[in-house]
């Protein structure tokens, strides 16, 4: 019966690769920014357009029972 070839295992691997770039916390910081900014940035406009909303629709609909019957009521009026 014949034996199976031996293996001969790689002790030493030399990596000729150029080695990569560094990334500073810099680098990583604006990376991440990059993403949270946009996410960040739409939902400030989300939050600014639905108040611009709510306020534009209160003001065209009477707030209060006493307003909508004609009473003198002037909460968020100017």
């Amino acid at each position: 019966m014949q034996q199976p070839d031996a293996i001969t295992p790689t002790i030493i691997h030399i990596v000729t690769d150029p080695p990569a770039k560094e990334l500073s916390m810099i680098d990583v910081a604006v990376a991440a920014f990059g993403l949270i900014g946009v996410i960040m940035t739409a939902a400030v406009v989300a939050g600014l357009l639905a108040g611009a909303l709510f306020i534009w629709y209160r003001s065209r609909r009477p707030i209060t029972m006493i307003e909508a019957q004609g009473g003198q009521h002037n909460l968020f009026r100017a």
